[in-house]
C-alpha cells in the first residue's frame, strides 16, 4: 500500500508528533512498523500525542525519517548522514532494509572515499556533525570510526590518486585549516580519545602538538571571554552579597590543560611549533588553577628560552621567568649553567631598552646560586646600570642588598678598572676583587714556573743519558718504562738504530756517507733541542711539555711526536738534486722538493 499520499496531505492521522515545537501530524502503522520506539508507545498506553526531546538533527531529520517510514525516497548526504544514523539510533530502526542498515552501508563507503583520498576534512566535518548530536554519536560507533580513519589518513602518505597535481598548495593549507577547526569543537573525551589513539599508533607529534596548542587555547580564550562578560555584569550591579563560587568554568579549564598535556607525548611540548607566547599563556592559567601539568610546561619553556632572541625572551615577564628558571635549576642535568646565560641576557637586554628596575634585577639576580657563574663581568655591568639608574630611589641598604648579589673575586681586570672608574660601589669591593685576581694571577705564574723547571730538568736528564750512551755504547734507558721502549743512538757494535732515527725525527745521511754510521751527539742534542724548543713556542707552556716520569699516560714516542715539525727539512732537501741538461748542478730550496 503507498503511504506517501497519506504522509503529504496528512489526512486520516491518529498521531501527532512534537519535535522543537515543530508539529508532524502522522500515523501510527507506518511508524510502528519501522521503529521499536514508537511500537514500545502502542504497547505502553493509546499514545495520540509524542514529544521527542532533543531529537538528533531537529525537524529537518525527522522530516526525512517520516519519510522513509513511509516509504518515500530519502536522499543522504556527508552533510545529514550523521544526524540520520543518529536519528536511526534514537528511534531503534534497527533490522535488514531499515533505516540503520541502510545509513550505515552510506557512511562506511563515504569513510572509505574519503580514506582513499586522504580527505581529512572530510573526515573532520563528520566529527563535527557528531559533535553536534552528542553522546547518541559515540554510542553509535559513528566517532570511533571517524577517529580512525583520521588517523590512517595522518599515517599514510599522499598517493596519486589522493593529492592530484590540480590542486594547489594553498587549497591543501586551508583543507587542513579546516581539519584543525573542525576538530577544535570535539568534546573533551572524544578529543582524548583521538590523541591517545594517534599517539599510540605513532602519528607525527608535531601535528598532535599543532592540534592541542589551538584546542587549548580555543578553550582559554572562551574562558576569559566568558570571565571577562561575568565581571563586567557584576561591575554594573551594585550588591552587597558574597562573592561568588568559583565557576566551573575554571575546572574544566584545568581539566583540559592536566589531561591533554599529560597524554600528548613528550617530545611533542619541544616541537617547532610550541611558542613562548603560548607557553606563558597556558603556564599562566596552569598557575592559577594549580595545574599538575605546570612542571611539564615550566620544563618546556627552560628549553625553549635557550633557543629563542633576546628580543622574544624580554616578552616574559620577570616573576614568571623567575618560575621557569628555578623549576630549570631544580630538575639538575645540568641546566643551571643554561639558567644563568638566560637570566643574564634578558636582563642585558632590558638594560638595552632602559627598562630593568632595581626590583626586577633583585628578582633574577638571586634565581641561582651566587657560585653557579664562573665569571660576573656582565652581572657588574647590568648592576652598575641599575645603581646609576636609580642612584636616588635606593636608600644604603638596598644598594648594599644589590651590590651583594655580584661576586667581585670574579671579575677581570678591566671590569675592576672599570669599577674603580665609575665610582658606583664602595672601593672596598674593588679592591677585594683586586686581591684576588693578584691570587690568581700568583697561582698561575707558579704553575708557569713548576712547568718550566720541570722541562729545564727534563732537558739536562736527556742530555746525561745522551753522553752517557754515546761514551758507553748502552741502551739508554728512560724512566718511563711501562710505556718506552730502549733506545741507543749506537749499538755494540756502532750500527744505526732505525727505531730511534724515526723517534726523534732524525734526518736520513747523505748518500756519501755510510747509512749505518750512528750519529754524533752534537747532532741528537739538537734534535731533542729544536723539538723541545718547538713544543714549547708552539702552544702555551702551561700544557704542551710534559716530563717523562711513572705518571705519564702516553709512550716516548708519542711525546717526542706531539705537534710534529720537520727540524732538519733543509737536509731533507739536501738528498734530492736535480741535474739539468745543461749548465752547473743546483739544489732545490723548495720544503717540500722530495716529492718531485
Amino acid at each position: 500500500m503507498d503511504f506517501s499520499k497519506f504522509r503529504q496531505s496528512g489526512d486520516l492521522s491518529d498521531l501527532t508528533v512534537n519535535v522543537n515545537e515543530q508539529i508532524f501530524k502522522l500515523h501510527k502503522f507506518p511508524l510502528y512498523a519501522k521503529s521499536e520506539y514508537f511500537c514500545k508507545l502502542a504497547h505502553s498506553a493509546d499514545v495520540k500525542k509524542v514529544e521527542l526531546v532533543g531529537f538528533p538533527g531537529g525537524p529537518d531529520i525527522f522530516s526525512t525519517v517520516a519519510d522513509f517510514c513511509y516509504n518515500m525516497k530519502v536522499e543522504l548526504t556527508k552533510n545529514n548522514i550523521v544526524q540520520v544514523r543518529c536519528a536511526a539510533e534514537f528511534l531503534q530502526m534497527k533490522g535488514e532494509g531499515n533505516l540503520i542498515d541502510m545509513a550505515d552501508k552510506f557512511f562506511n563507503d563515504t569513510i572509505t572515499s574519503t580514506k582513499m583520498s586522504r580527505s581529512t576534512s572530510c573526515i573532520a566535518s563528520l566529527l563535527l556533525f557528531a559533535s553536534t548530536v552528542g553522546e547518541l554519536a559515540n554510542v553509535s560507533g559513528i566517532v570511533d570510526v571517524c577517529c580512525e580513519a583520521l588517523i590512517e589518513c595522518w599515517l599514510k602518505p599522499p598517493t596519486k590518486f589522493s593529492s592530484p597535481t590540480n590542486i594547489s598548495k594553498q587549497s591543501l593549507d586551508r583543507r587542513e585549516d579546516r581539519t584543525i577547526n573542525a576538530l577544535l569543537s570535539l568534546p573533551l573525551d572524544w578529543y582524548l580519545k583521538l590523541v591517545i589513539s594517534a599517539r599510540d599508533r605513532g602519528v607525527q607529534s608535531s601535528l598532535l602538538a599543532e592540534l592541542s596548542t589551538s584546542y587549548i587555547s580555543v578553550l582559554i580564550d572562551r574562558d576569559e571571554s566568558e570571565e571577562n562578560s561575568s565581571q563586567s555584569t557584576e561591575s554594573g550591579e551594585i550588591t552587597s552579597k558574597s562573592p561568588r563560587p568559583k565557576s566551573p568554568k575554571k575546572t574544566d579549564i584545568a581539566k583540559v590543560l592536566d589531561n591533554i598535556i599529560t597524554v600528548l607525548p613528550e617530545e611533542s611540548l619541544f616541537s617547532d611549533v610550541i611558542t613562548i607566547e603560548w607557553l606563558t599563556k597556558v603556564i599562566r592559567v596552569a598557575t592559577s588553577h594549580n595545574c599538575k601539568c605546570r612542571k611539564l610546561l615550566v620544563k618546556a619553556a627552560g628549553e625553549l628560552l635557550c633557543k629563542i632572541s633576546a628580543e622574544e625572551l624580554c616578552t616574559i615577564s620577570p616573576s614568571l621567568l623567575r618560575d621557569i628558571v628555578q623549576e630549570s635549576c631544580a630538575s639538575g642535568n645540568g641546566q643551571i649553567e643554561k639558567a644563568c646565560r638566560i637570566v643574564d641576557t634578558y636582563m642585558s637586554e632590558m638594560v638595552r631598552k632602559g627598562v630593568l628596575t632595581a626590583d626586577t634585577f633583585k628578582l633574577l639576580a638571586t634565581v641561582v646560586p651566587k657560585d653557579a657563574r664562573s665569571n660576573h663581568d656582565q652581572m657588574y655591568n647590568i648592576l652598575e646600570y641599575v645603581l646609576t639608574a636609580e642612584r636616588e630611589h635606593l636608600s644604603t641598604e638596598q644598594r648594599h642588598e644589590l651590590i651583594e648579589t655580584v661576586n667581585f673575586t670574579l671579575l677581570n681586570e678591566e671590569t675592576l678598572q672599570g669599577a674603580l672608574a665609575a665610582s658606583v660601589v664602595p672601593a672596598n669591593y674593588v679592591a677585594k676583587g683586586a686581591i684576588a685576581l693578584c691570587s690568581r694571577l700568583r697561582s698561575d705564574l707558579e704553575t708557569a714556573r713548576a712547568t718550566l723547571q720541570r722541562q729545564d730538568d727534563e732537558i739536562k736528564r736527556l742530555k746525561t743519558a745522551v753522553k752517557r750512551g754515546k761514551s758507553l755504547g748502552t741502551p739508554i734507558m728512560t724512566s718511563s718504562t711501562s710505556s718506552l721502549r730502549d733506545t741507543s743512538f749506537g749499538s755494540l757494535n756502532g750500527a744505526r738504530d732505525p727505531e730511534l732515527d724515526q723517534l726523534l725525527e732524525l734526518p736520513t745521511k747523505d748518500q756519501s756517507t755510510d747509512a749505518n754510521a750512528p750519529y754524533t751527539t752534537s747532532e741528537v742534542l739538537s734534535a731533542v733541542r729544536n723539538k723541545l724548543a718547538h713544543t714549547a713556542s708552539s702552544s702555551s707552556p702551561y700544557n704542551t711539555f710534559r716530563p717523562l716520569s711513572q705518571e705519564h699516560d702516553i709512550s716516548y714516542e708519542e711525546e717526542l711526536e706531539y705537534k710534529h715539525d720537520r727540524a732538519f727539512r733543509p737536509l731533507d732537501n739536501a738528498r734530492t738534486k736535480v741535474k739539468p741538461m745543461y749548465g752547473p748542478t743546483y739544489r732545490t730550496y723548495s720544503a717540500y722538493s722530495h716529492r718531485y
